[in-house]
């Protein structure tokens, strides 16, 4: 299990601990164990553990036998062994989205250069840009014309859901600029397999306005008399994949808006 980890190594004769390892053996014993199995968890990127990132409740059924005895003996309070699967599940649902994120953001990149050359507007596609390369925190990825010379501004979200729903992570800022801004859209890729190609690709899924997952956003609890507060910063989102707008949110000329 420690090699298959990458916690081992096989050196002709011996048998040598990675750094990792070494590193996490200097933790008082209950604290390594832990980590450990935190560790081998979210390396190992289980299906069945990916299954779970939406709930907050263990589905133990779906926890193979080996684990859950571990987990057993590691753990008397149940409570600590749900926690710890959910914190691991959690984190690799987020590792497979921010891997996710790029590539959608290129899907969306190439569907709005093809929205602008079907129009006969490739003048505009200079005007295509990824500003999340610049900077990540402005509320939105991509700022892109459509072929009426609007601009918009689109915040891309790469899904794993199942195909009857949409999740995704957006944070307050994300939030505050779709609330302000009438041109900000956010834009669902989906990851399929095309069996002409035999690989997955990225595709556009639809899009959604702030008006239409506004009523799951957070609301920040009342202060209590100045000595407790508390500020919503994230959130992730659970929404029905009817609520996606087809397409693209940009216009071609004589289209209604």
């Amino acid at each position: 299990m420690l090699t298959r980890a990458g916690l081992l190594a096989t050196q002709g004769h011996l048998v040598v601990p990675a750094g990792d390892l070494l590193a996490m053996a200097q933790l008082p014993v209950d604290t390594f164990v832990e980590a450990l199995l935190f560790k081998i968890l979210t390396d190992q990127r289980e299906v069945w553990l990916a299954q779970m990132a939406t709930t907050d409740e263990v589905r133990w059924e779906l926890v193979p036998y080996d684990v859950a005895t571990t987990l057993a003996s590691t753990f008397e309070d149940v409570r600590e062994r749900d926690a710890l699967l959910l914190a691991a599940a959690r984190k690799v649902d987020l590792q497979v989205l921010q891997e996710f994120g790029d590539e959608g953001e290129q899907a969306v990149l190439e569907a709005c250069r093809t929205h602008l050359r079907s129009a006969g507007m490739t003048h505009m596609l200079p005007d295509v840009a990824q500003v999340s390369l610049i900077d990540d925190t402005l509320g939105y990825d991509i700022a892109s014309p459509d072929a009426t010379g609007q601009r918009h501004r689109l915040e891309v979200k790469a899904t794993s859901a199942p195909p009857d729903w949409v999740e995704f992570f957006i944070s307050r800022n994300e939030a505050t600029v779709a609330q302000c801004d009438p041109r900000w859209s956010l834009v669902v890729t989906r990851r399929d397999y095309d069996p002409t190609i035999g690989e997955p690709f990225m595709r556009v899924a639809g899009w959604l306005t702030h008006s239409d997952f506004a009523a799951a956003l957070p609301k920040d609890p009342p202060v209590d008399g100045g000595q407790l507060r508390g500020r919503w910063t994230s959130c992730r989102i659970t929404i029905s994949a009817q609520c996606l707008r087809p397409g693209l949110p940009l216009r071609r000329p004589n289209e209604p808006g």
